[in-house]
Order: structure tokens, then C-alpha cells, then sequence
């Protein structure tokens, strides 16, 4: 509107027009939202003089002559100052209003971030109290077992050594009282007394160490492809002369009877079955050892001919320290199946049971066969530990 009140000869009629138009607008400015920014930055009363002064010298109220230009266009240029003012303080405030929302936006942001690190640590630490917590039960139940083991082997072996020991001691006596005056026959009576029983508590400490070297990593275990007829023939010949004057027999469905597993660790398993059948079965009776195959197994089977298994005895014949009733010598340890168990397990094979009261009891030691990879079978030799 300035420009073309300020154009030279000035045209009546754009004046008009554009007058009209400014009118329009300031009708609008007047009426509309920007009232309020106009009042809160206190020209609201600036702008409407200026707008009635710029309606005192409406074109169309004035004669053409008369019409003062100029003087239209220093009002229009002062209302044109006053308006950017207020376009400068409205923008100034929406952006301290924008910069204080902002800020409150951060600080909402930011206090969710902080809660959700602080909702992580807490997640992780209790986590971490958790699987401690964990470690720790599971190492005190480990403690508790433990002591408890020892506790009950320290019972079991001090009872089982006690009796071993009266009985060395009574017959060591006998000989310095009357070894003299001995028959040859009672002399060796006792001396093989004296040496059962030593055995027998070597055989009791060699359990307890084995196993704990095994539980704890300080024996290695070795398998290999075994020939358990020679093997197992082989241990038969030792068993006969320890425990004479009962008899041990020995078959096999087969002439090679093959299977993976660690021969010190077979031996000693079926030294502590064949004991085991001892101790359940009259002297005068065999023990029965036999291989025989099965599905992907070969089963070693230790036979008595005694009064069997009581039924209220299966369930337990596996645990730790248990004798069942019917024992006719008094020399068992009462971790013999334990260990025999316990030992076929880290071989991948297992111990079963058949009996029937009155008949005897069998338990068969099954081993994984070995089905040939193109390598070399291990053969059982004078000093082979079987």
C-alpha cells in the first residue's frame, strides 16, 4: 500500500483498491486470535489508533484533491514499525515458551532414561543376587553332602576297620601266646586270618581313594576296546586263589567278547560283585561269573547261590553305607555296590539285578560293545590291572 501511495502519478484507483484490501486486514487483526498477542504485548491500544487514523484518511472519504498521500503513508509506515514489534516480542516469547517446553521434554526424557538404566541395574543386580545366590546354595548343599558323606564314611569305615582290626589282633596274640605249640594246619589258619582281613581293609581303602580321585578329576579314566574273555578269564584265576576254598567258575557265549571300557575300573567292579556274592552265600557254593551279549551291551553276570534279595533290600542296594540282611560273613564294607555302581556310570554302562528269594541273586555289569573302528583291541596281560 506504501509503495503505491508513494508512486508518482499516483493512480486513484489502485489506491483504492489497495486501501480497501489493508481495511480487510486490519478488520481481521482486530478480530482474530492475534488480538490476544497484540494485548499481552500491551500495543493493542497503539494499533487500533493507528488503524482509526488510517480510517480518517480512507481515499474514499476524501476528494481527490484533498487526499494526502504522504501523510497516509507515514501512518501506514509507523503501523508497519509497530506490528513488526509486536511480531518480534510474540516471536521471542514462543521461543522461550518453545525453548521451556523443550527443556521440561529433556528433563521428562531424561528422567526416563535415568529410570530406565536405574530399572536395568536393578534388573541386572538382582539377577546377579539371584545366580549368586544360586552358587551359593548350591555349594553350601554341596558342603552339607559332603560333610554328611564323610561323616557316614568315617562312622562306616571306623566300625568296619574296628572289627578287621580286633580280629588281626586276636589272632596276632594267639600266635605270640601259643605259636609254638601250634599245628602247622592252625598256624595257617590264622596266618590266612590275618591276611583276609588285611585285605579286606585294603580293599576298603582302595575303594574310598578311587572314588574320591575319580570325583575329583585326579584319576583320569581310560577307555579302550577290550577283550573281557581274556580279561575277565584272567581275573577269575586271581578271585580262585583269594577266596579258596570257593569255587569261581567262568563262561562266555563267545571266544572275543569285546567292549569299551576302562579294565581297572572292570576289575574292581567285579571284585567287589564277586565279594558281594560271597559274603551272601554258603562257602560251599560257586560263584558264578559269565559274559554273555546283549542289544549294542556285553554283560558281565556275577552269580551266587544264597537266600537271594530281600525285595524291602533292591531299592537300596546302590546307596551309600547300606548292608542288606542275609550276609554270612561279617567282612563287607557297605560301599561295595556303591563303588561298583557308581564306577560303571562314568564307563556310560550300568549294573542290573535278578533275584529271587531263595534262589540267589545275579548282577550283571553291562559295558558298551565295541563294534570295530579299524583300530587294535587291548588285550589283558599278567600286569594289565584286570
Amino acid at each position: 500500500m506504501k509503495a503505491v501511495l508513494l508512486e508518482t502519478p499516483v493512480s486513484q484507483e489502485r489506491v483504492l483498491r489497495q486501501f480497501d484490501l489493508l481495511s480487510s486486514r486490519l478488520d481481521l487483526l482486530l478480530q482474530g486470535p492475534q488480538l490476544r498477542y497484540l494485548e499481552e504485548r500491551s500495543l493493542l491500544e497503539e494499533v487500533r489508533s493507528k488503524t482509526a487514523e488510517i480510517a480518517r484518511l480512507d481515499p474514499a472519504r476524501t476528494s481527490p484533491d484533498s487526499a494526502n498521500p504522504t501523510a497516509l503513508a507515514n501512518v501506514l509506515d509507523s503501523l508497519e514499525r509497530t506490528l513488526n514489534r509486536a511480531a518480534n516480542r510474540t516471536m521471542v516469547v514462543e521461543w522461550e515458551a518453545l525453548s521451556q517446553r523443550l527443556e521440561l521434554y529433556r528433563s521428562a526424557v531424561a528422567q526416563v532414561v535415568y529410570s530406565l538404566v536405574g530399572g536395568v541395574v536393578a534388573a541386572l543386580y538382582l539377577a546377579w543376587r539371584v545366580v549368586a545366590d544360586q552358587r551359593l546354595r548350591q555349594e553350601l548343599d554341596r558342603e552339607r553332602a559332603t560333610v554328611a558323606y564323610w561323616r557316614d564314611f568315617a562312622a562306616v569305615v571306623s566300625h568296619q576297620f574296628r572289627t578287621p582290626l580286633a580280629v588281626i589282633d586276636s589272632a596276632a596274640q594267639r600266635l605270640l601266646r601259643r605259636g609254638r605249640s601250634l599245628e602247622q594246619e592252625a598256624l595257617a589258619e590264622k596266618q590266612k586270618t590275618i591276611r583276609d582281613m588285611v585285605a579286606s581293609l585294603d580293599r576298603l581303602v582302595d575303594a574310598a581313594l578311587l572314588i574320591g580321585q575319580l570325583d575329583h578329576g585326579l584319576r583320569a579314566i581310560d577307555v579302550a576296546a577290550t577283550d573281557l574273555v581274556q580279561a575277565v578269564g584272567d581275573l577269575v584265576e586271581d578271585l580262585q586263589m583269594r577266596l579258596q576254598p570257593r569255587i569261581i567258575t567262568f563262561e562266555s557265549e563267545r571266544d572275543a567278547m569285546v567292549a569299551l571300557c576302562d579294565r581297572r575300573l572292570v576289575a574292581h567292579i567285579l571284585i567287589n560283585l564277586v565279594d558281594n556274592a560271597s559274603q551272601y552265600s554258603p562257602s560251599d557254593t560257586p560263584v558264578e561269573i559269565s559274559l554273555k551279549a546283549g542289544l549294542g551291551e556285553i554283560g558281565c553276570v556275577v552269580r551266587d547261590h544264597g537266600d537271594g534279595i530281600a525285595e524291602a533290600d533292591v531299592e537300596m542296594l546302590f546307596e551309600r553305607f547300606r548292608r542288606g540282611a542275609g550276609r554270612l560273613s561279617g567282612d563287607g564294607t557297605g560301599i561295595g555296590l556303591w563303588t561298583a555302581y557308581r564306577l560303571a556310570e562314568l564307563m556310560d554302562g550300568r549294573i542290573s539285578v535278578e533275584s529271587r528269594k531263595g534262589e540267589g541273586a545275579a548282577f550283571t555289569l553291562w559295558l558298551p560293545e565295541y563294534l570295530g573302528d579299524g583300530g587294535g583291541v587291548e588285550q589283558q596281560g599278567e600286569n594289565s590291572g584286570l
